[in-house]
């Protein structure tokens, strides 16, 4: 393997690491300060069903993009809808938690 590849596969795997610590260092502390209760799982719920929405309508922009000629590869169709669905289930998250 070259340099560049062993790179891109620390950074993937040190993302992955973050992300899963993070994950479970944010239910921790809201398990301590009691805040995983129905609210909690109401807005998780409502967050997660409008990304995929989201997430929908990027992908058929993509497909539209396709019909016109444009040529994707692959790993930027996913990465692509990787990023818009996370910020699309971030933002949502946001706007129930102010909302509720």
């Amino acid at each position: 393997m070259e340099t560049n590849q062993l790179l891109g596969l620390l950074g993937l795997l040190l993302g992955v690491t973050g992300g899963l610590f993070g994950l479970w260092w944010g239910r921790k502390k809201a398990a301590e300060n009691r805040g995983l209760d129905e609210r909690y799982a109401s807005i998780t719920m409502k967050a997660l069903a409008n990304a995929w929405k989201i997430t929908l309508v990027a992908m058929y922009i993509q497909f539209i993009f396709v019909i016109f000629g444009m040529e994707l590869a692959a790993i930027e169709v996913v990465g692509t809808l990787l990023i818009i669905h996370l910020a699309g289930w971030a933002i949502s998250t946001v706007y129930y938690s102010s909302k509720l």
